[in-house]
């Protein structure tokens, strides 16, 4: 189970966040470059073990030392997690794939701190960083038996963190009754007793306008301008509304 809570960091700590998305997409890319090239016959095979050696022998001489050790194991942690997902269930997991700066944008932490500041604000504690400000939306004591976190940043500039624990056991009552769902395009969804469920307009008529007009912007500005930098950060910012919007309606209706 995870709960995801909003992070806002302070001006000071975001170079230190961002620091650390690239050192942990860094190690994931390199170690994933090496699995990749590893073919057998080969007497020295590749683990998480003999990754985190050639890691601390890294560190050593590179500038990798400058960061966090622990973001950098745990994205070692979390590639052979992802190996051994695909090993064991290749028809539901894929192969890990390359992590692209502006899209994965994340890292994990282990050994989770976490403390209350008030009713509606906490602090999660980052390696190097300090504590960092999220807000507290679900019952603290969901957040404070959590056992890892993970803190995220989407394409519209937001930061997150998801706190992992154990999914709560729910009492259920069951009735008996039996609904079929069918989901369509004229009606989002449909029951088998004839009720319709529609999915509201997630943007309104201007936002949906202004997110053409930048679209169209995008299009015509040069890649790699800050211009079209700003652009792109303007419709992000946009699809995130409706991204949202969708969400919540789909957890209002399912609930």
């Amino acid at each position: 189970m995870s709960i995801r809570e909003r992070l806002y960091p302070q001006e000071q700590e975001l170079s230190v966040l961002v620091r650390h998305c690239s050192d942990a997409r860094y190690v994931w890319n390199l170690a994933l470059e090496q699995r990749n090239s590893w073919r057998r016959g080969r007497s020295q095979k590749i683990t998480a073990h003999s990754q985190m050696l050639e890691l601390a022998e890294a560190r050593k001489v590179t500038w990798l030392k400058e960061g966090s050790s622990a973001i950098q194991q745990q994205a070692l942690r979390d590639l052979d997690r992802a190996f051994w997902n695909w090993w064991k269930r290749p028809d539901h997991f894929g192969h890990p794939i390359w992590r692209r700066a502006g899209i994965n944008e994340g890292f994990a932490i282990r050994d989770l701190s976490v403390r209350r500041i008030n009713r509606k604000w906490g602090q999660v504690l980052v390696p190097k960083c300090g504590w960092v400000k999220f807000r507290v939306t679900r019952a603290w004591r969901d957040i404070q038996t959590a056992s890892s976190a993970r803190v995220t940043k989407d394409r519209a500039g937001r930061w997150f963190v998801s706190f992992t624990r154990p999914g709560p056991q729910i009492e259920r009552e069951p009735t008996g009754e039996i609904v079929g769902l069918d989901m369509g395009v004229t009606h989002t969804v449909a029951t088998s007793k004839g009720k319709f469920l529609d999915m509201p307009k997630l943007l309104t008529k201007g936002e949906r306008q202004r997110k053409r007009r930048l679209q169209r912007k995008l299009a015509r500005q040069t890649k790699g301008s800050n211009r079209r930098n700003a652009t792109k950060l303007a419709i992000a910012k946009l699809s995130a509304k409706e991204t949202d919007r969708r969400k919540d309606w789909i957890e209002w209706t399912t609930t």
